[in-house]
């Protein structure tokens, strides 16, 4: 069985700055996303969005639908840095999936069917090990209670990961580049290794064909 390389970036909750202070995503890359910010609306990255062959329109309706929700969400996203790591871990998992549900929900309107269903397998590619805590995606995977114990450290691995090549490709681009094509390769065998033969089937159909996203490591004003 093919198990498809993934070269794709998750949620990086790198230990930056409160939600306040962030800039918004530059167009183009995938968002470097702080720790308490709202999930990335990955349709505002260049590439993404000519795969799904948005129109002008359709991009501005879904900027409208993402703004509100955004403002929806910003004073609950801001309480998190007043949590202790657990709360604050539990918090985020709870408000991640209510954001993604009200997003999806104003979404409906805005793709159409194929968007629809292509837009799901990037957001899941992209969600990487933190696409695992989805309730609905770990019924569908059948994740056994020792899989759900020990998912956090491959999240943790994840995270600490992503901030070492934050930090990195924040001073030298061409090594954090490297860094995060070393990181996909590391993650993806992890995976393999977490999921069983069956579910990595289950989670190959979930994902379709892999998409790749590059960081950006640009400096924002």
């Amino acid at each position: 069985m093919r198990v498809p390389f993934v070269p794709i970036l998750p949620c990086l909750f790198f230990l930056t700055a409160a939600l306040s202070a962030q800039p918004p995503a530059r167009p183009g890359a995938a968002p470097v996303t702080p720790a308490y910010t709202y999930p990335a609306p990955l349709y505002r990255m260049n590439d993404v969005g000519k795969s799904l062959n948005l129109t002008a329109e359709q991009v501005a309706n879904l900027n409208k639908l993402t703004d509100a929700t955004q403002a929806r969400y910003r004073d609950d996203y801001a309480k998190l840095g007043a949590l202790n790591d657990t709360e604050r871990f539990t918090r985020t998992q709870e408000l991640n999936q209510k954001y993604y549900a009200d997003w999806n929900k104003g979404a409906r309107d805005v793709f159409n069917d194929t968007q629809r269903a292509r837009y799901q397998q990037v957001n899941y590619q992209y969600g990487g090990f933190n696409t695992f805590y989805d309730p609905d995606v770990q019924k569908q995977l059948n994740l056994t209670a020792e899989q759900q114990r020990n998912l956090r450290t491959q999240y943790d691995w994840s995270n600490q990961q992503l901030a070492e090549i934050n930090r990195a490709g924040a001073a030298d681009a061409t090594k954090g580049a490297r860094m995060y094509r070393d990181y996909w390769t590391a993650r993806q065998e992890r995976i393999n290794k977490y999921l069983t033969t069956e579910q990595q089937k289950a989670w190959n159909q979930m994902i379709g064909d892999p998409y790749t996203f590059q960081p950006d490591f640009t400096p924002r004003r």
